[in-house]
């Protein structure tokens, strides 16, 4: 993902002025001749007093926070363009975006109560519940999960079969996690690879130190790309290890007292991706406009372009943006059993509920 320095992010209120009419009196005088005597008028029926429709004052917006899981960056647009264009305020909610970064934790941040809601991968709202932290899910959105391996277009790796002697450079997390499930599942050994623990740098892969190396397939491969190098990436989910991210989570408390204000959010974040994969141009414009560091409008177009895939899958076109399913939930806990020491006896179907989405 792209790192900047973070900035929070306020919902700016209208104030509302009260404007005071003054109303004139004025005055008559007094004729000097004496007026003819005339007739009374005759009695007129006087009408019927009217009472005023009574108003009844709009309800506060409920002031809630929404906790990013990295600096701010078109993965993220979702919920910026919701700020933006609206939307948190059409659904009565005063939202405050926090950005992440290299030591803000949601999982945390939202668990003490810091944050309202927060961003952040399922497979580490498994590890949280494990610990005794419950947070519950309410979406996810994306659909697919990025994490992913990739190689050199010159390479001559082009299918899982390559992978067999040679050099993965990894970062213990996501992607090496889904990586190893991948050839597992396609009949692969995982050791049968070179394995090196390697940084966030992708020299090793470019100067041929490393074979492959784990990455996100929405940001990693465009920084290659930047730099002039062609790669292949290979997705776990297309090889049968369907898991998904970017999940929307708060606690159990707070969904307990407030399902409707999590709903709220899902709703609202949900329209921000669909005008934002709609009209990206202008979502890149609003991502921008939000960082305090300047980004290159390139890339992150480049990103979104890339993140459509993955938010936009058929399951999200048929049932909404935001969709979960049991299994995908039921999938990542089991790699995260075999992968990542995660407590086989942890129930997933704890870590997330569907009651924002129609389920």
């Amino acid at each position: 993902m792209k790192r900047t320095t973070s900035r929070t992010l306020g919902l700016i209120t209208l104030a509302l002025v009260l404007s005071l009419a003054a109303a004139a009196c004025g005055g008559g005088t007094t004729a000097t001749t004496a007026a003819p005597a005339t007739t009374a008028a005759p009695a007129t029926t006087e009408a019927p007093a009217t009472t005023a429709p009574s108003t009844t004052a709009a309800p506060e917006p409920v002031a809630v926070s929404l906790r990013l899981p990295w600096f701010i960056n078109a993965q993220f647009a979702g919920s910026l363009v919701a700020l933006e264009k609206g939307y948190f305020a059409d659904e009565g909610l005063d939202v405050t975006i926090n950005p992440g970064g290299f030591d803000i934790n949601p999982i945390t941040l939202v668990a003490s109560g810091s944050d309202t809601f927060g961003l952040h991968d399922t497979g580490s709202l498994l590890f949280a519940r494990s610990e005794g932290l419950p947070l519950v899910s309410v979406a996810t959105f994306l659909q697919k999960h990025p994490g992913a391996v990739m190689a050199l277009a010159d390479s001559g790796i082009k299918t899982l079969d390559d992978f067999v002697g040679k050099t993965v450079g990894f970062q213990e997390g996501g992607p090496w996690m889904l990586t190893q499930a991948m050839l597992t599942k396609n009949g692969i050994d995982p050791s049968s690879l070179k394995q090196v623990n390697v940084g966030f740098d992708l020299s090793p892969l470019f100067n041929g130190d490393v074979d492959l190396f784990t990455v996100f397939a929405t940001n990693e491969p465009l920084l290659a790309e930047e730099q002039g190098f062609e790669v292949v990436v290979f997705v776990p989910y297309d090889y049968g290890v369907e898991t998904s991210a970017n999940a929307l989570f708060t606690t159990e408390e707070y969904l307990n007292a407030h399902p409707d204000v999590a709903c709220a959010m899902e709703r609202a974040i949900a329209k921000g991706w669909a005008y934002a994969l709609d009209n990206k141009e202008e979502a890149v414009d609003i991502v921008l406009a939000a960082s305090p560091e300047e980004l290159s409008r390139d890339h992150e177009l480049k990103a979104l372009e890339l993140l459509d895939g993955f938010i936009r899958t058929p399951d999200a076109i048929e049932h909404g943006i935001g969709y979960m399913t049991a299994e995908r939930w039921e999938t990542a806990k089991d790699v995260l059993v075999q992968y990542g020491g995660l407590d086989p006896d942890l129930d997933a179907n704890a870590a997330f509920t569907t009651e924002c989405l129609g389920g």
